[in-house]
C-alpha cells in the first residue's frame, strides 16, 4: 500500500484556462482593426470628397499713386475647377494667370471684388473683397472762407492723395488767370487777389480728380418780377356797379345800390439770404438781396 501522497495533485475548481482571456482580447482587436477603423476611415474620406469646397483667397496690394492697385487671387481645390468667374461691382474683371491656381487683376476703381469657383464635385464658393484705397473724390472747399480788403482766403481739403498745389489757380470774369498769392502746404490755406465781382477757383488732387468753386461778392437786387415764386400784386379793379329796382311804395323812389371792392397784395419784405450750393464738384457761393 502506497501511503505517500503527492501535494497539489488535486485540481483547483476556480482555476480557468488563460487562453480564454487572450482569445477575447484578440477578437476585439480584430473587430477594431478590420471593421470599425476601416468603416470610420472610409466614411471620413467619402464625406471629405463630397463636402470639400474650393478655397479662394483675395489680397489687394497697397497703392502708390492712388489711381491703380493690384489684386492677387489664389484658388485651391481637391477637385478640378469646372466653373470660375470674377467681377467688380457687376462688371467682369479681367484676370491674368501667373501660375496654376493663381491670378492677378489690375484694379482702377473702388468697389467690391467678387470671385466665384465651383469644383467638379458640385461644391461652390463666393469670396468678396472691398477696395477703398483708391482716390476717386475731388478736393473739397472748407465752408469757412473770408473776403477782406480785396483778398480771398479759403481752405482746400483732400483726405487721400492730397492737394496738387501746382494745379490751383483762379479765373476772373475778365478771363484773366490768377495764381495764389500764398499757399500753406500744412493747412491747405490759399489766398487770391479778388478785385472783381467773383472768382472761379480750380484745383486737382494728386490722383487727378478736379473741382471748381465760385466765390462772389456781387449783390443782386431783385424785383418781384425776377424773384422766383414771388406773388405778384393784383391790380385794383373796381367791380361794376350793381343795381336793383325795388317795388314801388307810396312815398318812396327806386333805390340804386353800388359797391366797389379793391383787391391788392403787399410786396414781399426786404430780406438778405446768403446761399451755398455744391453740384458735381462745383461750389457756388453768392449773396442775394431782395427789395420791393
Amino acid at each position: 500500500m502506497n501511503t505517500s501522497q503527492q501535494p497539489h495533485s488535486r485540481s483547483n475548481p476556480n482555476h480557468r484556462p488563460a487562453s480564454t482571456g487572450k482569445s477575447s482580447a484578440s477578437e476585439w482587436k480584430e473587430v477594431l482593426f478590420f471593421y470599425v477603423l476601416p468603416f470610420l476611415l472610409f466614411n471620413g474620406i467619402l464625406f471629405t470628397l463630397v463636402a470639400s469646397k474650393p478655397k479662394v483667397t483675395i489680397k489687394v496690394a497697397n497703392t502708390k499713386d492712388y489711381k491703380t492697385t493690384t489684386a492677387t487671387i489664389t484658388v485651391e481645390s481637391l477637385f478640378p475647377i469646372r466653373e470660375f468667374s470674377s467681377a467688380q461691382e457687376g462688371t467682369a474683371l479681367a484676370l491674368t494667370e501667373t501660375k496654376k491656381g493663381q491670378y492677378t487683376a489690375d484694379i482702377v476703381r473702388n468697389g467690391v471684388i467678387e470671385i466665384y469657383a465651383k469644383g467638379l464635385n458640385g461644391m461652390s464658393i463666393r469670396e468678396y473683397e472691398h477696395v477703398n484705397i483708391l482716390d476717386d473724390v475731388a478736393p473739397l472747399v472748407n465752408e469757412t472762407y473770408q473776403i477782406q480788403d480785396g483778398i480771398l482766403t479759403l481752405t482746400l481739403e483732400d483726405s487721400q492723395s492730397g492737394i496738387d498745389y501746382q494745379s490751383v489757380f483762379a479765373i476772373a470774369p475778365s478771363g484773366q488767370t490768377l495764381f495764389p498769392l500764398s499757399s500753406d502746404r500744412q493747412t491747405g490755406v490759399f489766398t487770391f487777389p479778388m478785385e472783381e465781382e467773383f472768382l472761379v477757383i480750380y484745383a486737382n488732387d494728386l490722383a487727378g480728380n478736379g473741382m471748381q468753386a465760385t466765390f462772389s461778392t456781387h449783390v443782386e437786387t431783385l424785383t418781384p418780377d425776377t424773384v422766383p415764386g414771388a406773388q405778384q400784386p393784383a391790380q385794383e379793379t373796381p367791380l361794376p356797379a350793381q343795381s336793383a329796382e325795388l317795388p314801388e311804395q307810396s312815398g318812396s323812389q327806386p333805390a340804386d345800390a353800388s359797391a366797389e371792392t379793391p383787391v391788392s397784395a403787399a410786396l414781399p419784405e426786404q430780406q438778405t439770404s446768403p446761399a451755398v450750393s455744391q453740384d458735381d464738384g462745383e461750389v457756388t457761393i453768392h449773396i442775394n438781396t431782395r427789395t420791393p
